[in-house]
C-alpha cells in the first residue's frame, strides 16, 4: 500500500476515535476492541495482511497474532509479530497492545515490551493503544527499574494525521519499509546513551547471546564452587556434569514455562516445600516421568552419595531464572541462539584441584583462540542445499527412510536446522495434501493440519543423527533437539500426549545422537597395545580417544548404504599424538591429518550411493598443495564452491563452502560468494579450466578467467629458467648486535630495495655453518617468500622482489631466485615479478583470491610465464630494452631515496618512482600485448 493510500486510510481512523474518543477511552473499552477497531487497520494500511486475506496458509504469514490471554505478565506472548517472506521465523519487530485507558508510559509494559523483542534479537518494538503509539529500544538487556529509558520516541494519535510526522512512522514500520531494511536501518541511527545518562541508569547494552551466555557462566561458577565446596572429592570430569546437567535442567525448565507447555512456575516456586535443592530434585523426577530424555535421566547430582550446593547459593540462582525477575524468555529466544550460547558455553570446563573448582578453558579452544559457533545463515544454506534438496517432491513416507547428519555435531545448530527442515517440509506437504494429512494421523486446528507431537518424534528419531567426541556436547545436542521438538506444543497438546496416550514427550536420542570419535575406529586397539583405559601410556588415553566403529553405532544406517546427507562445520586443524596420526595416515591413505580434509575423507565413506555432502571448510582446500590429494580425489564430484571470506574474525583462515554429490560426475562446479549475509551462486566454472591452473577458481569473473589463460598461454614458465630456494631457519644463532654478518628477513625486502638488517650472527656461527649458507653467497634476485596477501590487491602489489648483486644471507622467510646462466637479466625478472600484472595473477591464479599469508616457492614459479615472445628475440624487444632502462633507475632512484637527507630530496625521488614504477607496468602491459580493455581489469576499473 503506498504512502498517501495509507496516509488517507490513517486520517480516517484518526477521525474515528476523536469522534468517539471519551468511549475509547473508558475502561469497559477493551485491549480486543482496540485490536480489532484500530490497530488491526493500521497495520493494514501499512502493507501488513494481518487478517490473512492475502496469506492465508498459516504457515506462511507473515503476521502472527495471538490471541488476547490473562497470563502471568513475564509469560504472555507478543500480541503482534511481523516477519518477511519467506523466513517466517525471523521476527522483523514486535508489537505489544494496550487498552487505551491505560498509561502507556508504565515502567511494566516498557519490560514486557522490551524483553519481547530483545530475547528474539529485534532492535525495536512498539507499544500501542492506538491513542498513542511509542517505539521501544530492545538493544538493552531489560532491566523493570529503568525500563522508562528505552523510549525511543512517541506520537499521539492527532500525530497519525500529519504527514511529515505519520512519513516516520511509514518509513519505518511499513511493510514497503521494512522489506527494504528499515529497521536495521533505524537501528544503526541509535546510540549507546553517553555521559551522565548512562550513569545514572543500569541500562546495559547486550545482546541476547552475550548476556545469557555470561549469565550461563556466573550460574556454572557458583554452582561449581559450592558443590565443591560440599564434595571435596569430586573430580573435575564429576564437577563439570553435576554444574552442566543442573543447568540444562534449569534452562528447559524455564522454556517450558515459557513456551506455556507447563502451565506452573517451577523455578520461582523451588524452596517454597523444602529446600530449593529438594524441590528441584522432586519436580525434576516428576518432570521425567513425563517428559523422559537425557534432561532429567537419573545423573550424579540425584545421587545420594552427592551433598546439594548451599540452600543461599542455589536459591539465589533460581531467584535470578525466575519469571518474576528474569529478562530472559525463551517463548522469544530462537533455538538456534540457544545452541550459539552453548557453543560458546561448551568452550569451558570446571577444574578441580584438592579444595577448588575453578572454570578453565579446554586446551583445544584456547589454542584456537575461542569457540566459533558457525552463523546460521551459513547453516541455512548448507542444509537447504543438501537435505533441503533431497527431500524435494517427496512423501513423508519416503523421507521417513532417509538419514542425515553432522558426524562432528558440536551444541547442534546443524542437526537443529535439519530437524526444522524436516518440520517445514512435512507441514507444507500436508497443507497441500489433506486426505493425506488426515490419514496420517495430523490435526486439524485452525483450519490447518498441523504435525502431532508422536509424527514429530518420529522424523526426528528416523532421521536426525549426530557424533561428537564431546559428551556434553553430545547432551547439549539432544537438549537442543528436544527444545526444537516441543517448540510449537501448548500444555493441551503436551497433555493430549502424556494423559491420552500415555507416552512420553520425549524419545531416547542415546541412538541417534552419540558421543564418540567419526575419524578413529576401534581398529586402533588391536594395533596399539599401548593404549589404556585411564592412564596415558603411550601418549594415548582410549576413554578420552573414544574411538567408535559407525557400523556398530548406527548399524541399521550402515546396512543399508549409508547416510543420505552429512552436513556440518568439521574441525580444522585439530591436534593429534603421534600415535593417532599414524593410524589416520594409514586408515584414510592420504597424506595428511589435517582433520577438516580427514572428515570431507570419511564423510564419503558414510555416505550412500545418492548422498549429498555440504561442509564449510578452510578456503586452503582450492588451491594450497597440502590439499591437493583431497581436492582430487573428489574433484569430479563437487557440485558448488562458495567463497565466504572470513566468516570469523579471530580465525585466519578464510572459509568455503563446499557441496559434493557421492558417485556423481559434473564436469562443471558452481562458484558463489557472500555478501554480508547474503549468498550468491554466480558462475559455472568448467573443471578443465579450473584444471588449467592447478587450483578451483572461486570469487573471480569470466573476464578474469579469460585474461588470466591468456597470460598462462604466453611463453614458457619461469620455473624452466629459475630456480627458488628459501634460506636458512637459523633463529637460534641470531644476534641483534655487534655481529659478523647480517642476516635479513622477508621485511628487509622491498620492490625494488633492500631495506637495512638488524640482525646478524658472529663469525663463529658463521663458520660453523659455511657450508648451508654458500648457496645463497652469490649475485640472484631475492624475494619475500612468505607473501602478505591484502585485502584489496588493486591498490597494493602482493609480491616484493628485488636484485642482490652482493650475496646476502636471508632466513627462511627469503627466496632466493637462481637464474640459468646465459638467459635473462635479473633486471627483468624483478621487473615481472613486482609489475601488477604478476600479483594480479597470482592473488587470483596461484593463491586463489586469500588474504591469508602464504608462500611463494619453485611450484608458484612454474605457474607464472614469460610474455609470448621468442627468448632469442626478446633481448631485441623495444619493450624489453626500456623495462631493462626502467629497473636500473629505479634500483638507483630507490638507493638514492634511502640515502636522502632534505624532505625536497625525498618526496622528488619518491615522485620519480612512482613515475618509473608505472612505467614499468605499461612496458609489461606492451609486452604480453595487453588490450586497452585488459588492462583496466588488472588495474580494477571493470570487474
Amino acid at each position: 500500500m503506498s504512502f498517501n493510500t495509507a496516509f488517507k486510510i490513517i486520517s480516517e481512523l484518526v477521525n474515528d476515535f476523536k469522534v468517539n474518543e471519551n468511549h475509547y477511552l473508558n475502561s469497559s473499552y477493551s485491549e480486543a476492541d482496540v485490536r480489532n477497531d484500530f490497530i488491526n487497520k493500521f497495520f493494514i494500511a501499512l502493507g501488513w495482511d494481518v487478517r490473512h486475506e492475502t496469506q492465508k496458509n498459516p504457515y506462511e504469514q507473515e503476521v502472527r497474532v495471538e490471541k488476547p490471554l490473562q497470563i502471568a505478565k513475564a509469560q504472555k506472548r507478543a500480541d503482534y509479530s511481523f516477519s518477511l517472506a519467506p523466513d517466517y521465523r525471523t521476527v522483523k519487530f514486535f508489537v505489544e497492545a494496550k487498552k487505551p485507558a491505560h498509561d502507556l508510559s508504565n515502567k511494566d509494559y516498557y519490560f514486557q515490551t522490551a524483553r519481547y523483542g530483545w530475547n528474539a534479537g529485534t532492535p525495536v518494538a512498539v507499544l500501542t493503544d492506538f491513542e498513542e503509539f511509542h517505539i521501544v529500544d530492545c538493544r538493552f538487556r531489560p532491566n523493570i527499574d529503568d525500563a522508562l529509558n528505552y523510549k525511543i520516541k512517541q506520537f499521539h494519535y492527532s500525530d497519525f494525521s500529519d504527514k511529515e510526522k505519520f512519513a516516520e512512522i511509514y518509513w519505518i514500520f511499513s511493510r514497503e519499509a521494512v522489506a527494504d531494511g528499515s529497521i536495521e536501518k533505524y537501528a544503526d541511527t541509535l546510540r549507546k546513551p553517553k555521559g551522565k545518562k548512562a550513569k545514572l541508569t543500569r541500562t546495559v547494552l547486550q545482546s541476547i547471546d552475550e548476556a545469557f551466555l555470561e549469565e550461563l557462566d556466573e550460574i556454572r561458577n557458583e554452582l561449581a564452587k559450592s558443590f565443591k565446596k560440599n564434595n571435596e572429592h569430586l573430580s573435575s570430569e564429576e564437577l563439570t556434569e553435576a554444574t552442566q546437567r543442573t543447568i540444562d535442567r534449569l534452562v528447559f525448565i524455564k522454556f517450558l514455562e515459557d513456551k506455556l507447555i507447563e502451565p506452573d512456575h517451577y523455578v520461582s516456586e523451588f524452596g517454597g516445600r523444602k529446600s530449593a535443592w529438594e524441590d528441584f530434585l522432586t519436580d525434576s523426577r516428576k518432570l521425567d516421568a513425563k517428559y523422559n530424555g537425557v534432561v532429567f535421566k537419573k545423573s550424579l547430582i540425584d545421587s545420594r552419595n552427592l551433598i546439594e550446593p548451599d540452600e543461599k547459593t542455589f536459591s539465589a540462582i533460581c531467584d535470578e531464572l525466575s519469571h518474576e525477575n528474569t529478562p530472559y524468555n525463551f517463548d522469544a529466544i530462537p533455538i538456534h541462539i540457544l545452541g550459539s550460547i552453548y557453543e560458546r558455553f561448551l568452550g569451558k570446563v570446571v577444574h578441580a584441584t584438592d579444595k577448588r573448582a575453578t572454570i578453565e578453558e579446554k586446551p583445544e579452544v584456547r589454542k584456537a583462540g575461542g569457540v566459533y559457533y558457525t552463523p546460521q545463515y551459513i547453516v541455512d544454506y548448507i542444509v537447504i542445499n543438501t537435505v533441503g534438496k533431497l527431500i524435494e517432491s517427496k512423501t513423508p513416507r519416503q523421507i521417513s527412510k532417509m538419514r542425515f547428519a553432522d558426524i562432528a555435531c558440536g551444541s547442534g545448530s546443524f542437526l537443529i536446522t535439519v530437524f526444522e527442515t524436516l518440520l517445514d517440509y512435512h507441514k507444507q506437504y500436508y497443507q497441500q495434501n489433506p486426505e493425506q494429512a488426515k490419514k496420517d494421523g495430523c490435526i486439524l486446528y485452525e483450519g490447518a493440519y498441523r504435525l502431532t507431537l508422536k509424527q514429530k518424534q518420529l522424523i526426528l528419531t528416523n532421521n536426525i543423527y549426530g557424533v561428537d567426541i564431546d559428551q556434553q556436547a553430545v547432551e547439549v545436542t539432544q537438549l537442543s533437539l528436544y527444545l526444537k521438538l516441543l517448540e510449537d506444543e501448548t500444555t493441551a497438546t503436551a497433555n493430549d500426549t502424556w494423559v491420552m496416550f500415555k507416552e512420553q514427550l520425549l524419545p531416547d536420542l542415546n541412538k541417534n545422537i552419540v558421543c564418540g570419535n567419526s575419524l578413529i575406529g576401534t581398529d586402533i586397539l588391536d594395533q596399539q597395545s599401548s593404549l589404556s583405559l585411564g592412564g596415558t601410556e603411550g601418549g594415548v588415553n582410549e576413554l578420552k580417544l573414544k574411538p567408535m566403529d559407525f557400523e556398530t553405532v548406527f548399524p541399521e544406517v550402515m546396512r543399508n548404504g549409508g547416510f543420505d546427507a552429512v552436513v556440518g562445520n568439521p574441525p580444522y586443524g585439530a591436534e593429534l599424538n603421534d600415535v593417532e596420526k599414524k593410524y589416520l595416515l594409514k586408515k584414510y591413505n592420504i597424506q595428511t591429518t589435517d582433520t577438516a580434509a580427514l572428515f570431507i575423507d570419511k564423510a564419503n565413506l558414510l555416505l550412500n550411493s545418492n548422498a549429498k555432502l555440504g561442509y564449510i571448510i578452510p578456503k586452503p582446500f582450492l588451491f594450497a598443495d597440502t590439499w591437493n590429494e583431497i581436492r582430487n580425489k573428489f574433484l569430479n564430484n563437487i557440485e558448488t564452491i562458495i567463497d565466504v571470506g572470513k566468516v570469523w574474525k579471530k580465525v585466519k583462515l578464510e572459509q568455503i563452502i563446499y557441496f559434493q554429490s557421492k558417485n556423481k560426475i559434473f564436469p562443471t562446479y558452481i562458484s558463489g560468494l557472500r555478501k554480508n549475509e547474503i549468498i550468491d551462486a554466480e558462475l559455472t566454472i568448467s573443471k578443465s579450466m579450473s584444471n588449467e591452473f592447478g587450483l578451483l577458481l572461486s570469487n573471480i569473473t569470466l573476464k578474469e578467467i579469460d585474461l588470466g589463460l591468456k597470460i598462462k598461454s604466453q611463453g614458457q614458465s619461469l620455473g624452466n629458467f629459475c630456480v627458488i630456494k628459501r634460506g636458512l631457519d637459523i633463529q637460534e644463532y641470531l644476534l641483534p648486535a655487534k655481529y659478523y654478518k647480517e642476516i635479513f628477513r622477508s621485511k628487509s625486502i622491498g620492490r625494488y630495495e633492500l631495506k637495512s638488517a638488524v640482525e646478524g650472527i658472529s663469525k663463529e656461527s658463521y663458520t660453523r655453518l659455511k657450508y648451508e649458507i654458500e648457496f645463497m653467497e652469490k649475485p640472484k634476485i631475492i624475494i619475500q617468500n612468505i607473501v602478505a596477501h591484502v585485502m584489496n590487491p588493486i591498490d597494493h602489489i602482493i609480491l616484493m622482489a628485488t636484485t642482490d648483486d652482493i650475496g646476502i644471507i636471508g632466513l627462511g622467510s627469503v627466496g632466493n631466485i637462481f637464474l640459468d646462466e646465459n638467459t635473462l637479466d635479473k633486471k627483468f625478472i624483478v621487473a615481472l615479478l613486482n609489475s601488477r600484472l604478476f600479483s594480479w595473477f597470482a592473488y587470483r591464479f596461484i593463491y586463489g583470491k586469500a588474504i591469508r599469508t602464504m608462500r611463494f616457492d619453485q611450484h608458484h614459479l612454474n605457474k607464472l610465464h614469460l610474455p609470448n615472445v621468442n627468448s632469442n628475440k626478446l633481448m631485441e624487444n623495444q619493450s624489453y630494452k626500456d623495462i631493462m632502462s626502467n629497473v636500473s633507475q629505479m634500483l638507483t632512484a630507490k638507493k638514492q631515496l634511502q640515502q636522502a637527507k632534505t624532505e625536497g630530496d625525498k618526496t622528488y625521488l619518491q615522485r620519480k618512482c612512482e613515475t618509473l614504477d608505472k612505467q614499468i607496468d605499461e612496458l609489461v602491459y606492451q609486452i604480453y600485448e595487453l588490450t586497452e580493455k585488459e588492462i583496466k581489469i588488472v588495474e580494477g576499473s571493470v570487474k
